[in-house]
């Protein structure tokens, strides 16, 4: 059994306990012993899931939690965390990254894809169908996954869900993720020499995020994490605005 095998195991039991309100507060229930609680997971999902998922459940419902909910979000996590260290393993991290970003650009690109998503008119299987037609068959089996799965996301929109889908990978691959807005399109050259220079600054190798959005009006904006470095003339032009207004 693969670790993508053992990411589609952990999805299948977080939507079970989404859909079973009482074996969510039973597997987090903070009166219980944790041995309690891993006996009680294995009870439920040891027939039904590879040993590596049902390894990852133990650490996951041994821990303490504040709520059911943060229970979840927690063995979410560790799946999206397989499927990524399944990518790692192979050398095809950095090629998965790429694929999630452009996915995840090309439907928060679209408004009307974005309502789609967020519509609940379209059930999931409706959503996912429309994630596959626009991911295709000629990417890797962890973009495949990680894509249906960010249907159901919990981080408010399927752009934002993808995203941390890419720090993710960032962290594990021990690099910085920086989210780059410019204008025009950079060519490699200049790619590389932005890569070296936020390297510089943080100490550690970056991915980089390049969006294009002529409303930068030229210049650049970086995003890492909290840190965001403005250059554009869009945000020199904002600048002056709020100067006018204050003064």
């Amino acid at each position: 059994m693969t670790k993508l095998d053992a990411a589609t195991d952990i999805f299948a039991m977080v939507d079970v306990l989404i859909d079973q309100p009482m074996l969510r507060r039973a597997l987090s229930d903070p009166s219980a012993q944790p041995e309690q609680r891993i006996a009680l997971g294995r009870r439920l999902f040891g027939s039904r899931v590879g040993a590596q998922a049902l390894q990852l459940m133990d650490q996951v419902v041994g821990r303490a939690w504040r709520s059911p909910r943060e229970l979840v979000l927690g063995l979410e996590s560790e799946g999206v965390r397989a499927g990524l260290t399944q990518a790692l393993d192979e050398g095809a991290l950095g090629q998965v990254s790429q694929q999630l970003h452009a996915i995840g650009s090309a439907v928060g690109g679209s408004s009307e894809l974005t309502a789609v998503m967020r519509s609940a008119s379209y059930d999931l299987d409706a959503k996912r169908a429309l994630v596959a037609r626009l991911v295709g068959d000629d990417v890797h089996p962890v973009t495949k996954l990680l894509a249906a799965r960010a249907v159901a996301g919990h981080a408010r929109t399927f752009s934002k869900t993808v995203d941390s889908y890419l720090e993710q990978a960032a962290e594990l691959s021990d690099s910085v993720l920086a989210k780059v807005t410019v204008a025009r399109p950079l060519d490699e050259g200049r790619l590389s020499r932005l890569r070296q220079a936020l390297s510089a600054r943080t100490g550690k190798p970056v991915t980089l995020q390049v969006e294009v959005d002529p409303d930068v009006m030229g210049g650049m904006h970086v995003a890492i994490g909290h840190e965001v470095y403005e250059s554009t003339v869009a945000g020199r032009l904002d600048d002056v605005r709020r100067q006018l207004i204050n003064s």
